[in-house]
């Protein structure tokens, strides 16, 4: 559906019936805007909520649409049309292209409601004196800063059978994506330090304390509740049933050997009266004994696994759990899956609830920047109305923005590749301090490693956090990069900056390219020389060893890799060792949901900032002036100074 209508929008007004027209739209401050007759549903309520203005997150709660209906005589009369999905927004549009020449305006009444503040507060709270520290960061003054430093829908247990728009879109969260904060968020290893693997766990629990048998009369919440019960207790024996009914009331189980050596049964019960399950008829224990013992059990599902792993996964997502039954891999990882799901939210729905949460973080920490890019869906060569792909999102939030600027001019940029149920890459930046601290200062989300995907990332990375000129990029040699650096248009080119490779990915690609190990630590060697006369020296001795070595070294470009030609934009950084750091600190998150992964950044670089806003605080109440870097630098240099003698040379 082609063309434009100008939509007249009554905001909070009044809607007044029985009049000579019909229904009657008025408020006191009408206003009015062009829209294609193809927007969607949701970019009508996204467009309406900018149109506030007001400084308070709202979403539209109600629409209605002025419909104009032809009567008798070719009177219209209007009556109200409720818009609340795409096809009474396409019928909204069908019915204003047929009377347009008579009512050639479309009227809509609005109403608008403030997002709860509780359910933003829950998202976002800043506990203790977090809330004080960003409120210092949000300051405009630097000196307030510089003392402040952070598969698809197949069976569960079967087998495993553009131009591109940028847009802030706003929507509100799926229920099923939980705001709270689990620990693991807040969890900070600078050290990168790798935990140990995880003890044996008590396996999953029984009915009863004492002896794990049921009773009758126990009763639990739902019938989903008494089933897991019942599938728990089989688990843990070794054995096995058969359900002879299950019906909406009543669940009704014997043991698999029943009638030949084994008289085990149960029956539970729904009682209206209690609204609850009733184990309701039980024999007792087992008298069977298992024929053979089994690696895995027909009850072991992905859902049960999901259920016992749950609060394992809730402190560590990366968890690799073990129980005394060898289950399938699929089943496994089924069930890690559905435990990430139920503990940090739906993987499908976060993707649509991300970009609501980040609109929420853009207004609680101001001057925070989020970039979406989304494509269109296309139902064979038709697109589909409504719906959008997330391509790739980046994000730097305002204390990483002006942390860079008392960082030195040097960034780290690398991928690492998602490990969750939808595969992906996060790509990082990060700094340095005066203080040898790892600043994280921006991240994106995109598919992969492709040009495309490096060439957003490096504009915004330069249009919003990195804007000093004279700064070194330290990265791979990976080649979607060097054409995202050819497409900067220079902002990544001298004399605006400086691209350097990591020595170590030199080296290893110098490795896959000649099978030479002998000859890896040399080429590094080169890599390393500080001054012209020691390169000259280690590249003749590569240079004796065969010419296509050092004709693969020319190709590379000696500003790119050799310390002696960096003219100082490497600040003695040789590696990308500081990015591979932060990747190893983001390793669990990496596990998670798209939403999950975006707030553990969140949350984790809070909890960066904060420790060292107290640290920095507590030496200068200390009555240090210099980081603890820096003193030590000074000292080493003073007492190197003592065996110094200086003579006056002139005046």
């Amino acid at each position: 559906m082609e063309g434009t209508a100008n939509l007249v929008v009554y905001r909070n007004g009044e809607i007044i019936r029985n009049t000579r027209e019909g229904v009657r739209f008025v408020c006191q401050n009408p206003f009015s805007f062009v829209v294609p007759c193809t927007m969607t549903l949701m970019e009508l309520q996204n467009g309406l909520c900018q149109s506030m203005e007001n400084g308070t997150l709202m979403r539209v709660s109600r629409i209605l649409y002025r419909n104009p209906v032809v009567v008798f005589g070719g009177l219209i009369q209007f009556d109200t049309m409720p818009i609340t999905d795409e096809g009474s927004m396409q019928n909204m549009f069908q019915i204003y292209r047929q009377t347009q020449m008579r009512q050639p305006q479309i009227e809509l009444y609005v109403e608008f409601e403030s997002v709860e503040t509780e359910g933003i507060q829950n998202v976002l709270d800043i506990e203790d004196d977090r809330a004080a520290v960003y409120e210092g960061m949000n300051s405009d003054s630097e000196e307030d800063f510089e003392a402040t430093y952070e598969a698809g829908d197949e069976d569960e247990d079967g087998d495993v059978g553009v131009e591109t728009a940028t847009e802030n879109i706003v929507l509100h969260p799926s229920s099923s994506q939980p705001m709270d904060v689990p620990p693991f968020m807040r969890e900070l290893d600078l050290d990168a330090m790798h935990a140990p693997e995880f003890l044996e766990y008590e396996n999953i629990g029984v009915a009863d304390p004492e002896d794990g048998e049921f009773r009758i009369g126990m009763e639990y919440s739902s019938r989903k509740s008494v089933v897991a019960a019942i599938r728990r207790y089989t688990i843990v024996r070794g054995v096995d049933y058969d359900v002879y009914e299950s019906e909406p009331q009543t669940f009704y189980a014997k043991c698999k050997m029943y009638g030949r050596e084994c008289d085990w049964l149960i029956r539970a019960s729904l009682i209206q009266k209690k609204d609850c399950w009733e184990i309701r008829r039980y024999n007792g224990r087992h008298t069977c004994t298992m024929g053979a013992i089994s690696q895995d059990h027909s009850k072991l599902d992905s859902d049960t696994v999901a259920d016992s792993i749950m609060p394992l996964v809730e402190t560590d997502p990366s968890i690799k759990s073990r129980f005394n039954y060898t289950i399938s891999y699929r089943k496994a990882w089924l069930a890690k899956q559905k435990s990430i799901a139920k503990a940090f939210g739906g993987w499908e729905d976060s993707y649509q609830a991300l970009p609501w949460w980040l609109s929420v973080m853009v207004q609680k920490i101001l001057g925070s920047v989020v970039q979406i890019e989304t494509r269109p869906l296309y139902n064979g060569n038709e697109e589909a109305q409504g719906v959008k792909i997330l391509h790739c999102v980046f994000w730097s939030f305002n204390p990483c923005v002006r942390a860079f600027r008392h960082c030195k001019p040097l960034v780290q940029v690398d991928g690492t590749h998602l490990y969750g149920k939808y595969k992906g890459t996060l790509l990082v930046a990060v700094a340095q301090d005066g203080n040898q601290n790892i600043v994280p200062i921006a991240f994106a989300l995109v598919e992969g490693e492709t040009a495309d995907a490096w060439h957003f990332f490096l504009r915004n990375l330069r249009m919003h956090v990195v804007r000093k000129d004279g700064v070194g990029m330290i990265s791979d040699r990976h080649e979607a990069i060097r054409a995202a650096v050819n497409r900067s248009g220079g902002d990544w080119q001298p004399p605006r900056a400086w691209w350097m490779f990591c020595i170590r990915h030199i080296g290893s690609n110098f490795l896959r390219a000649f099978k030479v190990p002998h000859l890896q630590k040399l080429v590094v060697n080169i890599g390393y020389s500080r001054t012209m006369e020691e390169y000259n020296i280690n590249y003749k001795r590569l240079e004796e060893r065969g010419e296509a070595y050092v004709r693969w070294c020319d190709a590379i470009g000696l500003r790119h890799w050799v310390l002696a030609f960096d003219e100082g934009h490497r600040w003695g950084h040789m590696t990308t060792n500081l990015v591979e750091c932060i990747n190893s600190v983001l390793k669990g998150a990496r596990n998670l949901p798209v939403l999950a992964l975006v707030r553990a950044t969140y949350y984790r670089l809070n909890e960066l900032f904060t420790r060292k806003s107290a640290e920095a605080h507590e030496r200068r109440r200390a009555g240090f002036t210099y980081s603890v870097f820096a003193q030590q630098r000074i000292e080493a240099n003073m007492k190197q100074a003592g065996n110094i003698v200086v003579y006056r040379f002139d005046r």
